[in-house]
């Protein structure tokens, strides 16, 4: 931005040789936003970086939604099905994938406000096992 502030860049227009190849972006979908945990944990953080904060990416939890804004991937092998819940029921919320975890940094459970994970107290009651998000 600097750059274009200082006039030491300038803009240019974008080159297309043939207008019949522009097309449009697919339309995203319900689907599209569900989160597969059986893919890498990269995978996961690119699909929420890229439908957040609208229409954000989604999985289950014990039946609600959970609509998730935020997160980091955390590379660590593992035995747990793609899907399964890990946390210290405190200050961390972790989904299995296939090659490690993602762990959810900013979230938003069904009828509840959008919040930092650590402040997720609901937590406590659900079960830390979740079958793959197929719902």
């Amino acid at each position: 931005m600097q750059g274009l502030f200082n006039k030491t860049i300038t803009p240019k227009a974008q080159e297309v040789k043939d207008p019949a190849e522009i097309k449009h972006a697919p339309k995203i979908f319900t689907d599209t936003c569900r989160i597969d945990f059986t893919k890498t944990a990269r995978e996961v953080h690119n699909l929420v970086r890229g439908l957040s904060p609208y229409p954000g990416a989604f999985t289950m939890l014990n039946g609600k939604t959970l609509k998730i804004y935020s997160g980091n991937v955390v590379i660590d092998s593992h035995t747990r099905k793609p899907g399964d819940v890990v946390s210290d029921n405190k200050t961390f919320l972790r989904f299995a994938c296939s090659d490690g975890y993602y762990e959810v940094m900013e979230l938003q459970l069904e009828g509840k406000k959008r919040m930092k994970a650590e402040r997720f107290s609901p937590w406590k009651s659900y079960s830390v096992r979740n079958k793959r998000s197929t719902a």
